[in-house]
């Protein structure tokens, strides 16, 4: 049995009833698997699109109760990891050289590391959430288009399948978010110290543009 199938056949109301996953639901699994496909080197942006905004993560804390954090909190928690580490390692990371001029690079790469680890940590989550947050909304298409009857219980009285998804979604909301906000504070402070914004790192291959449009032709013809 597939992963997709394991996973489907766990959020079935009855397990005994349907052990196994219907094709087309193996498919949405696998879809929605597809679109949050995690990111080697992942950006803000990458962050912020996965991540809940704040009218949902609103939404959830009002419908299910968790708690998300205060936003200032968050944001300036963030701000505050790099702020403070750079006036602690100033005199040490910056050093000034023969001519008298101050070198940041080691200070810009210790803190570009720092929130290298904050937006990779920030990604996970959020890519979690959205991972989830699909599943559940295919489920509660699956759930109408099948029964027609999106108001069916479970078969202890209780949730139901999709409302199942649906919290479990849920609850991984205010963990994205809150994480995506710091992550956001890590880069405002990155940005104020350095006048430039944070990039992950990209390894140099050391190749000249003359080698790149070559290998390019090669590639092209060979």
């Amino acid at each position: 049995m597939s992963d997709a199938t394991n996973t489907i056949a766990q959020n079935s109301a009855d397990r005994k009833a349907a052990p196994k996953a219907s094709p087309a639901s193996v498919r949405r699994f696998n879809e929605a698997r597809e679109r949050t496909k995690a990111i080697s080197s992942p950006t803000l942006a990458d962050v912020l699109r996965l991540a809940p905004n704040d009218d949902k993560i609103a939404a959830i804390v009002q419908h299910f109760g968790y708690d998300a954090g205060d936003y200032d909190d968050l944001l300036g928690a963030g701000l505050s990891m790099i702020r403070d580490q750079y006036a602690l390692l100033e005199d040490i990371l910056v050093v000034t050289d023969f001519r008298g001029e101050r070198n940041f690079k080691a200070m810009e790469m210790h803190l570009g590391r720092i929130v290298d680890g904050m937006i990779r940590s920030a990604y996970g989550a959020a890519n979690f959430y959205e991972n989830k947050r699909q599943i559940a909304f295919d489920e509660k298409n699956s759930f109408s288009n099948e029964s027609r009857d999106e108001d069916r219980m479970g078969v202890d009285g209780g949730e139901n399948r999709v409302d199942r998804a649906v919290r479990f979604a849920a609850q991984q909301a205010p963990k994205a978010y809150a994480l995506a906000v710091m992550a956001t504070g890590a880069c405002d402070a990155y940005r104020e110290l350095f006048g430039e914004d944070w990039k992950p790192y990209v390894k140099d291959t050391g190749r000249s543009l003359t080698e790149n449009v070559r290998a390019a032709q090669w590639g092209a013809v060979l």
